[in-house]
């Protein structure tokens, strides 16, 4: 009895050791094969991604602190593709990728922008007015949290025909501050396509037009791994080594016996 109970648990462990190594076997190949498809969804992803992102236009938004931000999806692709493309992008995208392309030849770009900013001035008949009659001029000055100047007209002569008023800036200063940032838009279903955004604290300062770059590399989950992309990536990596230590142990069993 002992005899046969003995046989059957190494019959027992024999059939454990075929049926994991049949399981990692299949599990390896269930993974291989997604991966796969999941390499040339993520291809056709990217393409359709860079599509949009090169006939994508600036949108704008004003954040919490009341201040405008201009957006625009990023061109997320090699320089030598970007480069093939030359035909379909436009002047200013040519302009940023003529520059990514100059900073390449001493260093690896991850992420760059090209903003262009105009600075537009609708009026200034709000400020303070000086007029010294002894000196001849009048000064025009203010200073809030988007401009400070002073502006003084000189020789002011009442019905002078031979004298002529001049002007002179002492003081013009339009203080702003930039804030720039890369971010995932929330789409799950594009895969998490990168915008870029700029935002102005000066009211004066508007940004006209944006575009921007980012290498193929910057991906959310590649970043942010989910649960399963771990799993994933620790299968990728270790998957190999246990298929064959599970196939070598059942093996080995069946020749040892």
């Amino acid at each position: 009895m002992k005899k046969i109970w003995e046989y059957l648990k190494q019959k027992n462990h024999l059939l454990i050791a075929i049926i994991a190594a049949v399981v990692i076997v299949l599990l390896a190949i269930v993974y291989i094969q997604h991966n796969r498809i999941a390499n040339l969804k993520d291809k056709y992803q990217t393409e359709v991604n860079l599509k949009n992102a090169l006939l994508d236009s600036t949108h704008y938004y004003q954040n919490k602190r009341n201040e405008w931000v201009a957006e625009k999806l990023t061109l997320q692709e090699s320089i030598k593709n970007l480069d093939k493309m030359n035909g379909q992008l436009t002047a200013f995208q040519k302009e940023l990728l003529a520059r990514v392309k100059e900073i390449e030849k001493n260093n690896k770009i991850i992420a760059a922008a090209l903003i262009q900013t105009n600075v537009k001035i609708d009026s200034l008949r709000n400020g303070n007015v000086s007029v010294d009659t002894l000196n001849k001029n009048v000064t025009f000055s203010d200073s809030t949290k988007n401009i400070q100047y002073k502006i003084r007209v000189n020789n002011v002569y009442p019905a002078l025909a031979n004298v002529k008023p001049t002007l002179s800036f002492q003081e013009f200063t339009l203080p702003n501050k930039q804030f720039i940032e890369f971010h995932w838009k929330n789409d799950k279903k594009s895969g998490y396509p990168i915008a870029f955004s700029v935002s102005n604290s000066n009211d004066y300062f508007q940004t006209v037009n944006i575009d921007s770059y980012a290498i193929p590399e910057l991906k959310k989950d590649d970043i942010k791994p989910t649960f399963w992309k771990k799993v994933g990536t620790f299968f990728t990596k270790t998957g190999g080594k246990i298929v064959y230590a599970g196939a070598g142990a059942a093996t080995m069993w069946l020749i040892m016996k």
